[in-house]
C-alpha cells in the first residue's frame, strides 16, 4: 500500500485527502458537507465521493 506519491502507508499513519465540497447541508444543530476527491483512484482515475461528513472534522485549505 502506498499514497499518491508512492510513499508506503502503514496502520496509524495520518493522511490528508484533497477534496472539493460538492454539497452543503446545515441546520441549527449540525452542518455537513459532501466531498469529491481531487485526485482519481488507481487504476481507472475515477474520483471518490464522501457524503455527509461533519464540517467540524474538515479544515479549509483554499477558498473557491
Amino acid at each position: 500500500m502506498h499514497d499518491k506519491n508512492g510513499t508506503p502507508l502503514k496502520k496509524g499513519d495520518v493522511v490528508m485527502i484533497p477534496a472539493v465540497v460538492t454539497e452543503v447541508s446545515a441546520t441549527e444543530e449540525f452542518c455537513n458537507v459532501s466531498l469529491e476527491t481531487i485526485h482519481g483512484r488507481r487504476p481507472d482515475g475515477a474520483k471518490e465521493r464522501i457524503s455527509a461528513i461533519n464540517t467540524a472534522v474538515t479544515i479549509l485549505h483554499e477558498s473557491a
